[in-house]
């Protein structure tokens, strides 16, 4: 059944060939590919498209998606799932109600060592957690083009990278609600209207506290993207082996790697097919994109 799946990839940047690459990795059909140019709105109307992947800037994110759900399609977002959390939100209502699946590319939740951190934490190995700290940070190097542009990307730093370790922290501690965001966002590396430096607090509904940091440009990494840290009454863990200039990942690393995208297509078209629920579900997409909005609400607060 999953075979017979046929896609629409819009965007062909770094993200879409990923989604080609773990599409192609799936057997599934890939039956339109739109680039910056192309026709988008009739690729998602289209009798041979029975899902969209969508790996756009980050303002087209809501206009596709909509446009695919209201042709009856099924829809892969990139994270984040829109801009604003009232765009998520008209998202995945509209999938509710016509019976279709969007799952939202928060692709740490199908990484190997991601899961097996998640599991030992839920088996007990730091006792009760207490506190995460994780990173969303590229060091010595930060995008150029529409991620500078807030109108197009919605953010900067925080909602490019520090996302994904807002959505790995809650993964690790089993998915808890945001009760109180806090936030510290600046821009100190670029000439550039949004952030490239940030640090955001989360008290999440059981109890734990999570330290994010984000950045673009930063001087040194504390950890690799996603990577969490989580400190515990009885213990510690971290998801990957602390890497430094001393102690360096292997020549044949790759961090952000095919099988963890492959994985998420495999759900995908899982749900797709038999109408369940993705591990990144639209509900886990609007949980990070609400962390951030409060977050960069309360940083604009306190700058008044």
């Amino acid at each position: 059944m999953t075979s017979q799946l046929r896609l629409a990839l819009l965007g062909y940047g770094f993200i879409g060939r990923m989604h080609e690459q773990a599409a192609l990795a799936c057997d599934l059909s890939i039956t339109r590919v739109c680039r910056s140019s192309d026709d988008w709105r009739a690729a998602v109307r289209a009798d041979d498209v029975d899902a969209v992947v969508i790996g756009t800037p980050n303002a087209l994110h809501h206009p596709q998606a909509m446009a695919a759900l209201r042709a009856g399609k099924h829809v892969l977002i990139d994270k984040p799932m829109a801009v604003t959390v009232a765009e998520g939100e008209e998202i995945a209502a509209e999938a509710t109600a016509a019976g279709l699946t969007v799952l939202v590319g928060h692709m740490w939740r199908y990484r190997d060592e991601v899961i097996a951190a998640r599991d030992r934490i839920a088996a007990g190995s730091v006792g009760r957690p207490v506190r995460t700290r994780g990173f969303g940070i590229h060091a010595g190097w930060g995008p150029s083009g529409w991620f500078t542009n807030p109108d197009l990307a919605g953010g900067g730093a925080l909602i490019d990278m520090g996302i994904h370790a807002i959505d790995t922290a809650r993964f690790l501690l089993g998915d808890p609600s945001p009760v109180r965001v806090t936030a510290s966002i600046g821009t100190a590396y670029g000439d550039y209207p949004v952030d490239d430096d940030g640090v955001v607090l989360i008290e999440w509904s059981n109890g734990v506290r999570s330290v994010v940091e984000s950045g673009w440009w930063q001087p040194r990494l504390d950890g690799v993207e996603a990577e969490t840290e989580v400190y515990g009454t009885g213990g510690f863990e971290r998801i990957w082996p602390q890497f430094t200039h001393a102690t360096p990942p292997p020549d044949d690393y790759v961090h952000c790697s095919l099988p963890m995208f492959a994985a998420q297509m495999a759900d995908f078209a899982h749900c797709c097919a038999t109408g369940a629920t993705p591990v990144a579900s639209a509900e886990t997409g609007l949980t990070a994109l609400r962390v951030v909005e409060s977050a960069y609400r309360d940083a604009e607060a306190t700058r008044r």
